[in-house]
């Protein structure tokens, strides 16, 4: 007789483990309004929160669950850092800094030590502002050759928006005075037209040309110190604008590779083959730590070199309005492609003329009411109000980054003049409007400590508590406004509805602080860290 084997059924898989986090305040939600809950716990498995109830229930419910007991402070959702730049971050970390010098001079000499220190084929760096030095005029490839550094010199200005550069660059890119200006870019030039050496917006990619190419290997130590840096101030998401092909690669293989330590929603260039090459698949869910979400595109420049786009001349540079880096007649098509293929443009608008046509360009495919994908204006900074009512009106996403507000205020009046100066970083006008509000740094622009960020969204100050009453003080965010623009805002517009908030069913990203986040003074919160960070209720390290 012959007997067929007994075969098992497939044993169910194993209960992932609940961990209860208590002890802590948490920053939950009540129906559409966030809200600090007192005496409640919360519980985690498989990377979902599954309950928040009264402290010292949850252990009674879940007697095999692991317990972390906090000592008080507050349990926030995991912070979106929301317009940032990875791989420059991670450069910064390497490379000459020069942020928040305030003397020529001393910038000079720091070039010179540090091209005695480092044997670069090129002598790469960031972070000069001519703002800051006594004399705010544009420094020169003269300044430059007279350190006598034998090397090509590749400066980019605190914006990102500009580069200084040593006649060796200049030479190396072959820029001379015939050389014209590119569309979307300015040559700054001698009297006798000769380059200057500093080059401006689209002007800045003749030398980048000519740069060493960056192998694979090497970028992907730049994403992972950026990434890894963020991940230590309590980011668990970053909207990384500008990703190239190259980036592009090296963040897949990290996320295949499991190596992505924080989630990062990627805005491609706006390239032509990427895009083609992307944008013909439909947008994937953010099932692993990576997703495309976008296309980041340009309007017009930056405000400290005079790139932004206005409407009438800068009161400083009277034969200026600025740049066009992305024509509106080229725009519409551009942000119609993107719009189609079912993903989010980001558009860099921060001058009012450079705002006013991408919002004039996007009512030509609004209202965006009920979409998950609603456009994105990047920095919007300088507004007229009808433009802000057509903003809310549109649904159109504000991304702003309150430490720009405090870093230029000094020198902002002087680029607009009283007349306008009330458009400048209208953050109340845009709330009452109904705009959402998104928070970030554009870092390595700025420091990316989100706590220094909330200083800044509630105080319009420096950390020197300047201006005296904060920059046009009545255009402050509340706290809470800033920490859900930080969270619960930053998620819905990315259409993650289950991120950036702490209740039964959503996703187990989160901090603790020690603090309690609504009765720190600003000056406290400035210098808050995050000291445990889940993400997708695994614990990552702090350093």
């Amino acid at each position: 007789m012959f007997l067929m084997p007994m075969v098992m059924p497939p044993l169910p898989p194993p209960q992932a483990q609940i961990l209860i986090l208590s002890g802590a305040d948490i920053w939950g939600a009540n129906q559409k309004k966030s809200v600090l809950l007192r005496g409640q716990e919360l519980a985690i498995q498989g990377g979902r929160v599954i309950r928040l109830a009264p402290a010292g229930s949850l252990s009674k419910q879940y007697p095999q669950a692991k317990i972390v007991h906090l000592s008080g402070g507050t349990i926030l959702p995991g912070l979106f850092e929301s317009h940032g730049h990875v791989s420059g971050l991670g450069a910064s970390l390497e490379e000459l800094q020069l942020n928040g010098m305030t003397d020529k001079a001393m910038v000079l000499k720091k070039i010179k030590e540090w091209s005695e220190k480092n044997t670069e084929s090129w002598l790469i760096g960031r972070g000069w502002d001519q703002n800051l030095w006594s004399e705010k005029r544009f420094p020169t490839a003269k300044d430059l050759d007279e350190l006598e550094i034998p090397n090509p010199i590749f400066l980019e200005r605190v914006d990102g928006h500009a580069i200084w550069v040593n006649s060796k660059a200049l030479s190396l890119a072959s820029i001379d005075a015939s050389t014209e200006d590119p569309l979307g870019g300015r040559i700054d030039r001698e009297i006798n037209g000769n380059p200057s050496g500093i080059l401006i917006d689209n002007a800045t990619g003749l030398v980048a040309k000519v740069l060493p190419p960056p192998s694979p290997s090497f970028l992907v130590r730049r994403i992972l110190l950026g990434l890894n840096y963020l991940g230590n101030f309590g980011f668990t998401s970053v909207c990384d604008m500008g990703v190239t092909k190259d980036e592009l690669n090296v963040y897949r293989r990290l996320d295949q590779e499991n190596k992505l330590p924080i989630k990062v929603f990627a805005y491609l260039v706006n390239d032509d083959v990427l895009i083609n090459d992307e944008l013909t698949r439909p947008m994937m869910p953010l099932d692993t730590h990576f997703k495309i979400q976008g296309v980041k595109i340009y309007m017009d420049g930056a405000l400290g070199s005079r790139g932004a786009r206005l409407l009438e001349p800068y009161a400083d540079d009277p034969l200026n309005r600025g740049l066009w880096i992305t024509h509106p007649n080229l725009a519409v098509s551009a942000i119609g492609r993107v719009l189609r293929a079912g993903y989010q443009p980001a558009i860099h608008a921060i001058g009012d003329a450079a705002n006013h046509e991408t919002i004039k360009i996007l009512s030509l495919f609004g209202p965006f009411k009920g979409s998950s994908l609603r456009p994105r204006i990047e920095h919007a900074q300088i507004l007229a109000p009808k433009d802000i009512k057509q903003m809310g009106e549109l649904n159109i996403i504000a991304s702003i980054q309150p430490v720009h507000c405090t870093s230029d205020h000094s020198w902002t009046p002087s680029r607009l003049g009283q007349s306008r100066l009330h458009e400048a970083f209208p953050w109340r006008n845009l709330l009452s409007n109904n705009v959402s509000l998104v928070l970030g740094s554009d870092t390595p622009v700025e420091h990316p400590n989100p706590f220094i960020t909330l200083a800044a969204a509630e105080t319009r100050q420096d950390e020197h508590h300047e201006p005296a009453l904060g920059f046009l003080p009545d255009q402050v965010m509340t706290r809470t406004e800033a920490i859900d623009a930080y969270t619960r805002q930053a998620a819905m517009a990315l259409g993650e509805a289950t991120m950036g908030i702490i209740k039964t069913g959503a996703v187990a990203d989160m901090i603790w602080i020690p603090d309690n986040i609504l009765q720190v003074k600003p000056d406290a919160l400035r210098k808050i860290k995050a000291s445990r960070i889940w993400i997708s209720g695994q614990e990552r390290p702090v350093r």
